[in-house]
Order: structure tokens, then C-alpha cells, then sequence
């Protein structure tokens, strides 16, 4: 729940793709010499580094009072003719089958005849004992298992084979000398494995086709060239995503906020309480609850609605300006195209969309899109190499 916290997301694209860099050089201000913690949560110890450096450079750069023009604040870097990559686009049959299969795995066979067979997924239930005494970490009462999968020790799930549901057997087995528990290594082993359920994936025919599609598609191969068709698209449009990240983060490393407006700032925090509340209250829970749920303390909390709402407020300075530079306004054709879609993608007219999520959200995201699909069309994008080239 601490990582979720964390990592709390709010509509605006645009603070998503803040977040990896911290600008170029910033105006001086006096050093903070308490560390604060990062606002986002890595496995890496490298991004941690690199996270906690984003950190320090945005609490540098000063928060002021008042009225300001966009000049007094940021003054834009480089953000026509980037350099891109676009990262490889490539569907393969096993693709096609494993997406396919996801669905088709999930049927329960309900054939009381029914044998398990290799590549079913059986819930289970066991019990082992060594000289008659159950032993630790030997027993569950409902486990699922893909059979072949390799999950157990030598013999286990090759004695489950053949079992129908509701049938109990007992494996005489042995664990390998080599086992993880050194306790169990070598050790002669009884385990009585009942058979709960048996999930299957059938091979696909025309008449599955036609009954999960509702009539969609009629036969195997309509279907897989529809599932390629979609899965292409969803590629398409992560590839898109990734190039829309690395160009904000060049713009926002080349740009140099001067200062930030303590009204951007406000905003920002007030979004992230609202964004802890509804999250919290998903969970049938208090704010202060969730948070200390979390793990976090109060000045930590702070901390972070803190860091976030100077996030919020450069990345709000930066699309400005990139607006500004492209002429971009919300009477602009691109703009209004993109609240259309944003409304059409959440199944809402545009004053709904606007009603649920604030109006100042729903223009960052639908500028960032617009402003970004400018910037993606003077960009030098290259086609990074396929798996299958690079092999």
C-alpha cells in the first residue's frame, strides 16, 4: 500500500511524464537540509539515485507569490526536430495463441470423466508426511497447479496425470538432494493429493469462435487475424506512449524554470489529497487511516504532497509554454479533438468528463496530447530493431 501511495496518479499525463526529469540548471534558492522522500518507489537502487537527485533539483527551484507572466517562470528549451526512437512493433503467432488461449484457459471442465492431462490447470488440495508426520510447508487445502509446469518436486505432477476430479491418491515420492529446504533434501516422502477442479484450454473451432464473439466472427482464422489486427494496435499505441515519455523528459531537461507559482503549487497538493481520499475511501477507509496503513508518518505524507505539488506546477508551466510556442488554445481543432476522444474512451459526453474529473485536468491531458502530437511530427524518429532481426 506504501508503493501505491506512492505512486498515486491523477489524469494529467503530463505529471507522469515530469517525473523522470528535473529540468535544466534552475534559479538559486536556499537549500533544504532536510531529505525528503522520493515520490515514487523503485526497485533500482540506480533509479533510486537518479529519483532522489529529480527530488532535490525541484525543491531548488523557488516557489513565489502573486501574478506572473509565463516568461517570468520558464523559459522553453528545445522541443522541435528530437531525436526518437520508436520501439519495434512486431506480433508473432504465439502472440496471437497466448492471447487467445487467455481466455479459453479460464473454462472449468465439468466432465466428471475428465483425466488431467498435461498443460490442465488443477486446484488441488495435499498433504505430505515423512514416517507418517506431516512436515511443514507440506499441505494446502486449494492450490492451483499447472501440470507440466515444473512448479513441484520430480514425479508430483507427473502422478496427477490421469486423476479425475474428486479422486485422492498418494504420491510416494522423494525430494532431490539438492532441495531448497535442507531439512527435506533426500527425504522419502508421502503426499495424498485430492483433485478439486480441472481447468482446460480447447483447441479453438469455428462454433467457440462464434458463441465467445456473439457472432462476431464465424471462424478460427477471422478471429486471429482480428486478435493480431488489436494486438498490433495496442503495440502501436505503447511504442507511441514510450515516445510521447522520452520527448517530454528532453523538453523538460532543456527547459529552465525559473520559479514556480505558489497558486500551481496549491493546486497540485489539493489534487493529491483528493487523489489519497478517493483511494483511501476505496478501501472503506479514512485518509489519515490509509496513510498510516501505509506505513507513512504525517511529516512524510507532507513531504510528499509537498514534492508533488511542485511537480504538478512545473509540469503545468511546461505545457504552457509548449501551448503558447505551438499556438495552441482549447478553441484549437487538436484540443477539442482530443477531450472528444478522452470522453469517448471513459463512455462519457464532455460535461460529464469534465464534472468527474475537474476541468483543469481534463485540459492538461488533452493539451498534452496535442501539444506532444506536434512535437512527435517534427521529431527524427528511427525504428528500433526487431527480436526477430536482432536474432
Amino acid at each position: 500500500m506504501r508503493k501505491r501511495l506512492a505512486a498515486i496518479l491523477c489524469l494529467t499525463v503530463s505529471l507522469v511524464f515530469a517525473g523522470c526529469s528535473s529540468g535544466k540548471d534552475t534559479a538559486d534558492s536556499s537549500a533544504v537540509s532536510q531529505s525528503q522522500e522520493e515520490t515514487s518507489v523503485s526497485s533500482s537502487g540506480e533509479d533510486e539515485d537518479s529519483s532522489a537527485d529529480a527530488s532535490e533539483e525541484l525543491k531548488r527551484i523557488p516557489v513565489a507569490e502573486g501574478e506572473f507572466e509565463l516568461a517570468d517562470c520558464v523559459e522553453l528549451g528545445k522541443y522541435q526536430g528530437l531525436t526518437l526512437e520508436k520501439p519495434s512493433v512486431e506480433i508473432t503467432e504465439e502472440d496471437v495463441d497466448s492471447y487467445i488461449r487467455s481466455f479459453m484457459e479460464q473454462e472449468t471442465v465439468t466432465d466428471p470423466d475428465a483425466q488431467a492431462r498435461e498443460g490442465d490447470t488443477v486446484n488441488i488440495a495435499f498433504e505430505g508426511t515423512r514416517d507418517g508426520e506431516a512436515f511443514e510447508g507440506g499441505s494446502s487445502g486449494s492450490y492451483d497447479l499447472v501440470l507440466g509446469s515444473g512448479r513441484m518436486i520430480p514425479g508430483f505432477e507427473e502422478g496427477i496425470i490421469g486423476m479425475k476430479i474428486g479422486e485422492t491418491k498418494d504420491l510416494n515420492l522423494t525430494f532431490p538432494e539438492d532441495y531448497q529446504e535442507e531439512s527435506l533434501r533426500g527425504a522419502h516422502v508421502v503426499f495424498s493429493v485430492t483433485v478439486n477442479s480441472i481447468r482446460r484450454a480447447p483447441d479453438p473451432t469455428d462454433a467457440w469462435v462464434e458463441e465467445y464473439t456473439e457472432g462476431e466472427y464465424t471462424t478460427v482464422e477471422e478471429y486471429r487475424i482480428s486478435v493480431r489486427e488489436q494486438l498490433a494496435a495496442n503495440q502501436e499505441n505503447s511504442a507511441r506512449y514510450t515516445m510521447q515519455q522520452e520527448a517530454w523528459n528532453q523538453i523538460a531537461e532543456d527547459t529552465v524554470f525559473k520559479q514556480l507559482p505558489k497558486s500551481y503549487v496549491e493546486e497540485g497538493e489539493t489534487e493529491f489529497d483528493s487523489s489519497v481520499e478517493q483511494e483511501a475511501a476505496a478501501y472503506g477507509m479514512d485518509k489519515d487511516a490509509y496513510i498510516q496503513a501505509a506505513g507513512l508518518s504525517t511529516e512524510e505524507y507532507q513531504e510528499q504532497k509537498e514534492l508533488y505539488g511542485r511537480s504538478a506546477a512545473r509540469s503545468r508551466l511546461l505545457l504552457d509554454a509548449l501551448a503558447e510556442a505551438e499556438g495552441l488554445t482549447a478553441d484549437s481543432p487538436e484540443y477539442q479533438a482530443e477531450v472528444e476522444n478522452l470522453a469517448n474512451t471513459y463512455g462519457m459526453d464532455k460535461e460529464t468528463l469534465i464534472s468527474t474529473y475537474g476541468e483543469e485536468a481534463v485540459r492538461q491531458y488533452a493539451m498534452t496530447q496535442a501539444v506532444l502530437d506536434r512535437v512527435l511530427e517534427a521529431a527524427r524518429i528511427t525504428e528500433a530493431a526487431s527480436d526477430s532481426a536482432e536474432e
